[in-house]
């Protein structure tokens, strides 16, 4: 039941999120705050299936619950209103949408969501692990069930939590590593800039060769293997590739950002909301960011992501 002042702030026709007057009512009245808060529940999970997917799945693949989405995109609404200028000429509708999508990806990609499984699910991905290392590739599910000693369907339960883990390590891991130490693996994530690589005359046909097996998820025993050499052969190669890729990344970065960055505007977009969130943001609110700033996101490969991140990294 609706207080009767919360029912008066209403107007006729205008939904609570555009009635600029509830709105400032709200950050004076915690109780009329609470009221919003409830009533505009379906609103917030609509911005969550907008821009991250069905609740469902997210419940699923994240093993949240949606008390735990809505706490969050509460918090994230909490800070928007908080901070929020009428006199900006901003709609509040818009304006709110970045706070919450923060707050809700903080949640899913939290590392605190590894406490979520059970020990045996920690002690199946590790396994899984170990298995993929082994054979150099990651078998079908059938047959990695089988060597699980455990039936296909709690495989793919346990699978869905590991791909998300294996992200959002990569992510880190990413900006984290020193480039003389990245693993192939990360150097090459993205397939487009792979077939660049193999294009250029940069690298032998060896390498390349090497190169595209990583690419399909051999690793260095399983390369050896099918090319006939010694596991040091292809250690020495990776580490002649790596020092050609680490030398042409200087010399790019070696050119003047005028007439290198066509990014100007989305590296100083992502250094403001950075400074506002006071930490650099990840490439998954990046891509939040850009996606509700209007841009199209689907121009920006992961590559460019990362250097859109980096750049406005170095900037703050």
């Amino acid at each position: 039941m609706l207080s009767d002042t919360y029912v008066q702030l209403r107007k006729p026709a205008v939904k609570d999120m555009h009635n600029i007057k509830l709105i400032c009512a709200c950050k004076e009245d915690k109780d009329l705050l609470g009221e919003f808060l409830q009533e505009n529940r379906k609103f917030m999970f609509s911005i969550i299936m907008r821009y991250k997917g069905s609740i469902e799945d997210l419940k699923m693949k994240f093993k949240v619950t949606e008390d735990d989405l809505y706490q969050h995109a509460c918090i994230g609404l909490l800070t928007a209103l908080k901070d929020f200028d009428i006199h900006r000429g901003i709609k509040f509708t818009t304006y709110v949408v970045r706070p919450i999508l923060w707050e809700v990806n903080q949640l899913l990609y939290s590392n605190s969501q590894e406490v979520r499984l059970s020990r045996g699910a920690i002690d199946m991905i590790r396994r899984m692990v170990e298995i993929e290392d082994t054979l150099g590739y990651r078998p079908s599910e059938q047959k990695m069930a089988k060597l699980l000693q455990v039936p296909v369907e709690r495989y793919r339960e346990v699978a869905q939590f590991s791909d998300a883990m294996e992200h959002f390590d990569s992510i880190d891991n990413f900006e984290a590593t020193d480039n003389s130490h990245h693993n192939m693996d990360e150097l090459v994530i993205n397939k487009v800039y792979v077939q660049q690589l193999l294009c250029s005359t940069l690298f032998t046909e060896h390498e390349k060769t090497v190169m595209h097996l990583i690419m399909k998820g051999a690793n260095n025993s399983r390369i050896s293997e099918i090319l006939h050499v010694y596991p040091m052969t292809i250690s020495r190669t990776l580490a002649r590739i790596r020092k050609k890729i680490d030398k042409q990344k200087q010399d790019t970065e070696n050119i003047p950002i005028e007439a290198q960055s066509k990014y100007r505007e989305e590296i100083n977009l992502i250094v403001e909301m950075s400074k506002e969130h006071k930490q650099v943001l990840n490439v998954t609110d990046i891509t939040d960011v850009l996606k509700i700033s209007g841009y199209d996101i689907s121009k920006y490969s992961k590559r460019v992501l990362y250097y859109i991140r980096k750049k406005a990294k170095l900037a703050i």
